[in-house]
């Protein structure tokens, strides 16, 4: 499979692979980053795939066919990178697609290599152990930077200057994960942690706090959901936006339960340390920063499946529970909105919209939207998204007002009427 002599290329989905690579580089894996999905990438997907995937599915396809046309691409020494996962999602179905274009193209040399959740997502090379591991790092401080910079940029007093910080910073989180992780990776995010800090900001206006979910790809991808963290930013809103931790966080969980039910306790011990790893370091990275950001940290998993059950079975897997289970999480943190962003046409999704009103309603009809994204250039997103972010405004405001009244109301002790002074 992966020798020295290969390269390994990764979708660039989102920043996070920057890091994945660079954990491969340091296992001696030759790793490269494709460059982010454009237009071409979205042409070449929509010509060779059927019309029924998915946008990712098409822009997935469309990135490794754009590398292969490039001069000098070479079959024989070339991997594609292609996690999957099981379940009716087409996700699941990527890597078949794939490798069927793929051969029908006359590119049968060229492999993809698909890492699944159903064993959380082991790794390749002489150390798929080690690998996994300083790409759980990565992945981490990845998250923790995007945190950083969507709790920094809505505030900063020159443009563009948190998006350089943000630059500055991923590079030097990709290069400790080529270094090797550890504590190189915690120094990293130290000294990212204190450059964000160092950032002058305005913060006298309190801008509305979107909670972003939704499924992963279109949700962390900026040209499949046409920046939408920024354009709810220039629409006056700041955005608490799930993660990549999220989904490897409900892989582990789901190993775990399921192999609990089925009795294989042997599998459950070994997600079980799965877990306790992922735990550990996303605590120990978090600790950096914590101190540089002001909302608290995403509840764990195992938390946010017990806050869904009453609403919908965790059980029942596939991303839809992940979605719920952090829109609850944001709801109860007291976010003024809710976007939950996927595929046109995505089936997690759908359930997630279709349960929407159930999982507002404990927290006062807290403003919802959903998003589907087709690779089309729509100007009714825009005109949505402006509406609910004036209903966020509204939101936030009336809430505001409340908590105001409640404060100034005077207080009953044992059915006394209280002492003014």
């Amino acid at each position: 499979m992966t020798t020295p002599s290969k390269t390994v290329y990764l979708p660039r989905m989102s920043d996070h692979a920057f890091a994945v690579a660079g954990a491969m580089r340091h296992q001696g894996i030759c790793a490269e980053v494709l460059p982010p999905p454009d237009a071409e990438s979205m042409a070449i997907g929509l010509d060779l795939c059927r019309g029924r995937e998915c946008l990712p599915c098409f822009l997935c396809i469309g990135d490794m066919v754009r590398r292969t046309r490039r001069p000098g691409f070479d079959p024989e020494r070339a991997i594609f990178f292609m996690p999957t996962g099981p379940g009716p999602c087409r996700f699941g179905q990527y890597r078949v697609l794939e490798r069927e274009i793929l051969d029908r193209l006359g590119l049968s040399a060229v492999e993809v290599v698909s890492p699944d959740s159903a064993s959380s997502y082991a790794l390749f090379g002489a150390n798929p152990r080690q690998l996994r591991q300083q790409a759980w790092r990565g992945i981490v401080a990845v998250d923790l930077l995007l945190k950083l910079l969507h709790e920094h940029r809505p505030y900063e007093t020159q443009a563009g200057t948190a998006d350089a910080t943000y630059a500055r910073c991923l590079e030097r989180v990709a290069q400790a994960a080529e270094a090797g992780g550890g504590r190189r990776m915690t120094e990293a995010m130290e000294w990212s942690a204190r450059q964000f800090a160092a950032r002058p900001a305005e913060r006298s206006a309190a801008r509305p706090v979107i909670g972003v979910v939704g499924e992963l790809y279109v949700m962390l991808n900026l040209y499949s959901n046409g920046g939408l963290v920024r354009q709810i930013e220039a629409a006056g809103g700041e955005v608490l936006q799930s993660t990549f931790m999220d989904w490897l966080h409900f892989s582990a969980w789901s190993r775990r339960t399921q192999s609990w039910l089925l009795g294989d306790y042997k599998d459950w011990l070994a997600a079980r340390l799965v877990v306790s790893y992922q735990d550990h370091i996303e605590h120990q990275l978090h600790r950096t920063v914590a101190p540089f950001l002001r909302q608290p940290a995403d509840a764990p998993m195992p938390s946010i499946m017990e806050a869904l059950a009453p609403y919908y079975d965790p059980v029942l897997g596939t991303e839809a529970v992940v979605t719920m289970g952090r829109a609850l999480d944001y709801a109860a943190k007291g976010v003024s909105g809710i976007l939950n962003v996927m595929p046109f046409s995505c089936m997690p999704g759908i359930i997630v919209g279709a349960m929407a009103p159930r999982l507002r309603e404990p927290f006062g009809d807290v403003p919802w939207l959903d998003l589907s994204y087709d690779g089309q250039e729509e100007t009714n997103i825009r005109t949505r998204l402006e509406a609910f972010m004036h209903q966020a405004s509204q939101f936030q405001r009336r809430r505001a007002a409340r908590t105001t009244a409640l404060a100034a109301k005077p207080r009953r002790t044992n059915g006394e009427i209280p002492r003014v002074e």
